[in-house]
């Protein structure tokens, strides 16, 4: 019916070998999460006649109402009164700004850009580095402890396979010079002081 789609996808389809990763590469997923979400992209890209196929990274941006994300865990944690945190010091990858891929989505959408895009916040980093930024914005570096662990810590819980490394690069938004996500570090800055302003008080 030419109905255009947008389709979501992940980061998470690669399998982590290289260091980064940008629109072209050939996903490689690693587990069945990963398998479904490639075969979610290859589906509407052999389908549908009009198409918007946007791999985003590690989401935040719901706030702590809907957020069950990396960032709102280690809210959750700090809140709960934490002094220790332990962080998984062998994942890197990309955050993604969901207000920033909202913008950018309708962008291409309002210029019919139709398309596989890479779409995450500028910078690569790591869930270490993420939380290491996360204290120093709360000004709570002195107080929380962050003690690097390999991701074998977690595996009772996060028993998955997943990526050492899921760094994309928006390569098709800057040849397109409709790249609008910002650097990773501005967005987290934004989206804890917009969503939780009361929120450790």
């Amino acid at each position: 019916m030419n109905i255009p789609l947008l389709y979501i996808s992940t980061a998470g389809i690669f399998d982590g070998k290289k260091d980064l990763y940008d629109d072209w590469d050939q996903p490689n997923p690693l587990g069945v999460y990963a398998r479904s979400k490639y075969m979610g992209e290859r589906f509407v890209a052999e389908h549908a006649a009009k198409y918007l196929i946007c791999r985003a990274g590690w989401m935040m941006g719901a706030g702590p109402a809907k957020d069950k994300k990396f960032v709102q865990k280690l809210m959750k944690q700090i809140r709960e009164g934490a002094e220790e945190i332990f962080i998984v010091d062998d994942k890197d990858g990309t955050p993604t700004y969901t207000h920033d891929f909202a913008k950018n989505v309708k962008l291409l959408l309002e210029k019919e850009y139709w398309g596989l895009y890479n779409m995450v916040c500028g910078g690569q980093t790591s869930r270490y580095e993420v939380a290491v930024d996360l204290l120093k914005i709360l000004n709570l570096e002195t107080r929380i402890k962050l003690t690097a662990v390999h991701s074998d810590y977690f595996q009772n819980i996060y028993f998955a396979d997943r990526p050492p490394n899921e760094r994309l690069i928006n390569t098709k938004l800057e040849l397109r010079n409709i790249n609008i996500m910002r650097d990773w570090q501005t967005a987290l800055k934004e989206y804890i002081e917009t969503y939780y302003q009361n929120y450790l008080t």
